[in-house]
């Protein structure tokens, strides 16, 4: 087992430490998420249809997208253990089985959530031609899911050596792509005889350049010289598939209910407020990404601390982690949400051009009370990303799982009495305030031994 000295993780104090990690990979994070917003930017420009088709279908792709991202939380976790442990020849074989267990999972998920994209579609309430457009891109997004999971996959285990700028850079590359492949993809290209693919065209664009990015990921991963390299080791590879299905589940469940709330509003928002509701909803939930991402960056620098630590028995340290995650994470999505209202009629703008005074209005409360509500669940991402650092998975989940409920009685309240808009805002930021406080419960007064196993 390696000392505290011999770690080079271990040798900041957790909060340095935590953002040195957190702050890269939050905007890498945030870059991936990003990926998403500037195809619904550039979608704006044909027309607010297009813009809730882009929503809706973005929407239902966000339940793959977790449970790869949970995926590959689950074995930055692991390998993080690992490698604080001093077990490398280990690492780099649960490392090479795990890549390709991200490939089959990839494949396997992309044919069962595209397959009912007809049936997610209809549910959210949309019709005629925003509908088939809904759908079209949702199967194309679903379909490709492959080069998403292996970029997250991949670097994954970038971070668990302790790089951060490496996955950054890959994303700031996949993001370039994708506004010159929106641009061919979507408005077409006569010159070359590229047709205009219109809505869809974006979804393409965005397979096309997370595979460039994920390539690139590959074979950085592939070169000898690097600590998990997929071509070093001789050790024959563990299982893999159960235990990362053991430690992701939680994650894909609490994930998913965050996700599960985005698809209640929007379908409450779709049948109660109207179309112009929807679209607003879809700017603001794409924007509110950013946040999210950026707090599960800094969870993740907060795992990578937090596991090395529990190893090393520094309970002490861990638990300084996972404060340390909850308040950059939440300054982290309090300084974007400040800029979405400084700038509300600019960012909507942004995404339809000329936008009406009531399409600005919508979104403007929204920033005004519901985007706070994602400042709040920065929180619990970011405290909870210690704790599961350190083995325990179940503790966290049923925090949430509390919490949630609590978020849903604050939702089915105003609704019950026929309230607007901005009091169903309010009642989820009440909600997540409730989930923050019970996941920093958590890490003061959890449990920090190493989990077993």
């Amino acid at each position: 087992m390696t000392t505290p000295t011999d770690d080079p993780v271990l040798r900041r104090k957790a909060t340095a430490a935590v953002f040195r990690q957190g702050l890269p990979l939050a905007l890498g994070l945030a870059l991936h998420a990003s990926v998403n917003l500037v195809d619904l930017a550039m979608v704006g420009r044909l027309g607010e249809g297009a813009v809730q088709a882009a929503h809706v279908a973005s929407t239902w792709n966000f339940l793959p997208m977790l449970v790869g991202q949970c995926v590959s939380t689950a074995l930055l976790g692991w390998l993080s253990r690992l490698l604080g442990a001093g077990q490398h020849e280990r690492a780099l074989a649960v490392n090479r089985r795990a890549q390709w267990l991200m490939v089959a999972l990839a494949l396997l998920l992309g044919a069962l959530t595209a397959w009912p994209a007809v049936a997610m579609v209809a549910a959210t309430g949309l019709q005629g031609s925003v509908a088939d457009e809904a759908i079209e891109y949702l199967i194309v997004s679903n379909l490709g899911c492959l080069p998403m999971f292996v970029l997250m996959q991949t670097t994954a285990a970038m971070r668990a050596t302790g790089q951060a700028w490496g996955p950054l850079l890959l994303l700031l590359l996949a993001n370039a792509c994708n506004i010159a492949g929106n641009y061919v993809l979507m408005y077409g290209w006569a010159a070359v005889g590229i047709p205009a693919f219109g809505v869809v065209g974006a979804a393409h664009a965005t397979v096309a350049s997370r595979g460039i990015a994920a390539l690139l990921a590959v074979a950085w991963l592939c070169r000898r010289s690097h600590p998990l390299s997929l071509r070093r080791g001789k050790s024959v590879p563990p299982p893999v598939l159960l235990p990362l299905l053991r430690d992701a589940w939680p994650q894909i469940v609490q994930i998913g209910l965050r996700a599960s709330l985005v698809l209640v509003l929007t379908v409450v928002v779709q049948k109660r407020f109207g179309g112009l509701a929807t679209t607003s909803l879809g700017i603001a939930t794409r924007l509110d990404t950013l946040v999210l991402f950026g707090a599960m960056g800094f969870g993740n620098a907060a795992t990578v601390y937090a596991g090395r630590a529990v190893v090393a028995g520094r309970a002490a340290a861990a638990r300084a982690a996972g404060f340390a995650a909850a308040w950059q994470a939440a300054a982290f999505g309090a300084l974007w949400v400040l800029g979405y209202q400084w700038f509300a009629p600019s960012v909507v703008a942004w995404f339809v051009p000329s936008p009406s005074a009531a399409l600005c209005e919508l979104t403007a409360q929204y920033f005004d009370r519901a985007a706070w509500s994602q400042v709040l669940g920065a929180v619990a991402i970011g405290a909870m990303g210690a704790v599961q650092g350190a083995g325990h998975l179940r503790a966290p989940l049923l925090a949430d799982v509390v919490g949630f409920a609590v978020v849903g009685c604050c939702l089915w309240l105003p609704l019950a009495n026929g309230a607007a808009l901005p009091s169903l805002y309010a009642g989820l930021v009440v909600g997540m305030a409730a989930v923050a406080a019970l996941q920093l419960l958590l890490v003061a007064r959890g449990r920090w031994a190493l989990a077993p196993g």
